[in-house]
């Protein structure tokens, strides 16, 4: 007769040893090191510092160095708008080198500086800050520019030579014209028949003007024009024209370029509404002749 043994106490226990030591042997599951996700809050903490400067360092707990550099932006957001500095070039300019600085300088000194909350981040990551910082300083740049109501707007045509040469960019003020009108000389750019057009103003409503021999009388008075271009014998048409009366709220146009320029002096083109102008052309801010800087007022 079999008889049945019961496990001892012993025997159990050594039984449940051996359980554990085989469950232990399976890999333990996927830790993120502490070390790690300090690394990656840094570097994630100067990115945001570049895009905007002071954020990243409130995510860091480095609350007064947050609040200066996003003092800095304010400030200078403030001068693209209300104040609109870069209706001057050389305004632009120094704004624009200051806005890739101040994001430039806040990401890197997110990415050093001591904090309980993250180890630093490597100088090698200084590699990509840079670029980062001059994506952002564009990117910031634009919205800043068109807040301000000043656009870059490119020339596609000879029509202004040779105060604007085809290929150059100009920056347009959009806002110039909604609490005054379009006087003569004003270089503008003209919103008509779905295209823009870059027309210097030569008579405004109640003006008198015609052509006689390829000079430009208004009201009387010839025009003593600088800055046009005649390149060879041009139509009849250019040369010749009026008087024409100019009924109030109209402009009559014309480009630089007399002999080729399509303006008011063809039919087809005709007067253009103070309506249609878009903004007065301020200065050209890059050239393929290497006159960045010049003044159109």
């Amino acid at each position: 007769m079999g008889i049945s043994r019961q496990p001892t106490a012993t025997g159990y226990h050594g039984l449940r040893a051996k359980m554990d030591s085989l469950s232990n042997t399976e890999a333990p599951p996927n830790v993120t090191h502490p070390g790690q996700t300090a690394r990656k809050r840094r570097i994630y903490s100067a990115i945001l510092s570049a895009a905007l400067p002071g954020a990243g360092h409130l995510s860091l707990g480095k609350t007064q160095a947050g609040i200066g550099f996003l003092c800095a932006f304010c400030t200078l957001t403030f001068m693209f708008w209300p104040l609109r500095l870069p209706r001057s070039y050389v305004a632009l300019q120094v704004l624009m080198l200051a806005l890739m600085g101040l994001c430039t300088i806040a990401g890197w000194h997110a990415l050093r500086t001591p904090s309980q909350r993250a180890s630093q981040g490597s100088r090698v990551w200084l590699v990509l800050l840079i670029p980062v910082a001059l994506l952002l300083t564009l990117a910031h740049g634009n919205w800043l520019l068109r807040a301000a109501g000043v656009h870059p707007f490119g020339v596609p045509s000879t029509g202004m030579e040779p105060t604007i040469l085809k290929g150059d960019r100009i920056v347009v003020d959009f806002r110039q014209y909604r609490d005054s009108k379009p006087k003569s000389h004003d270089v503008v750019v003209i919103h008509k028949d779905g295209l823009f057009f870059v027309k210097r103003v030569i008579a405004v409503g109640g003006d008198t003007i015609e052509g006689k021999g390829g000079a430009i009388i208004v009201n009387g008075n010839r025009l003593e024009e600088t800055y046009i271009q005649h390149l060879g014998s041009p139509p009849l048409q250019l040369t010749e024209f009026g008087p024409v009366n100019i009924p109030p709220g109209e402009l009559f146009v014309m480009g630089d370029n007399r002999d080729v320029s399509l303006d008011s002096r063809m039919p087809e083109f005709g007067l253009v509404s103070e309506k249609s102008v878009a903004g007065q052309a301020l200065y050209i801010i890059s050239s393929t002749s290497h006159r960045d800087g010049t003044d159109l007022r």
